[in-house]
């Protein structure tokens, strides 16, 4: 139902969801996505096949997910946070969020230790916190649903975090791998929402205030992404030179 109407408003948020899902339907044929052999062999998160250069273990494990019940929990935070931000970041910045902040969260969860790990969470925790910066930057002029959409998404991802800690399974680490990143990608690269005063006529003239949504430049993004990478590769190669 979601893709039948929204597909072409939020097309990210729908190729995203038919990746996720192609991807666990292919698992599943080939040995069940709640396999360990099975996710290493098709690209989940493992510290020793990482250690020896398999670094494209990075990005694939954002779009796996081990069993039905954690396709539909990501795929239904997904749903709610994706379509925001695919409309305030645009189709391409929303895009590129979810993948910095998923890898990020597969790095410091390569950093905690060699398991196996796999899921859309830590993108979803890094879309969480972009969207959490740019409230913050912007409470002044989104006024009190700025600051009461914040309030809220700050208890929902606190709530979240808590949750991992206290239960097994959960690979919290690549939750605040994804929301620090988040917030620090959100931070720099945000729209800046500035106000506009424009004079009009009818009978007389009048002012008008008009809310404007200023992207940064993709020059910046593009630095950005540069500089990340190579932050990426370099706490990488520092992590296997000390722990493997």
């Amino acid at each position: 139902m979601f893709l039948s109407y929204k597909y072409k408003e939020f097309p990210v948020v729908g190729i995203l969801l038919i990746i996720n899902l192609i991807y666990f339907l292919f698992l599943e044929l080939n040995g069940g996505s709640k396999n360990w052999l099975t996710l290493v062999y098709y690209g989940a998160k493992e510290g020793l096949s990482i250690s020896r250069g398999e670094y494209w273990r990075l990005l694939t494990p954002i779009f796996m997910h081990i069993g039905f019940f954690h396709l539909v929990v990501n795929s239904f935070g997904l749903i709610v946070f994706g379509p925001i931000m695919e409309k305030i970041f645009g189709p391409t910045r929303f895009l590129l969020i979810y993948i910095m902040t998923g890898i990020w969260g597969n790095i410091f969860s390569f950093i905690s230790g060699i398991s196996v790990g796999a899921g859309a969470s830590g993108a979803l925790f890094g879309v969480a916190g972009s969207y959490a910066a740019y409230l913050y930057l912007n409470k002044d002029d989104l006024g009190k649903f700025g600051r009461e959409s914040l309030v809220g998404l700050s208890w929902i991802v606190g709530i979240n975090i808590i949750f991992g800690f206290t239960v097994s399974g959960i690979d919290n680490s690549a939750h605040l791998g994804g929301l620090i990143s988040g917030i620090i990608i959100g931070y720099f690269l945000s729209p800046k929402i500035s106000t506009l005063f424009t004079s009009e006529f009818d009978s007389m003239e009048f002012n008008t205030e008009r809310k404007v949504s200023n992207q940064r430049p993709f020059s910046l993004w593009a630095l950005f992404i540069f500089t990340n990478l190579l932050i990426n590769f370099f706490i990488v190669r520092l992590t296997i030179n000390t722990f493997y």
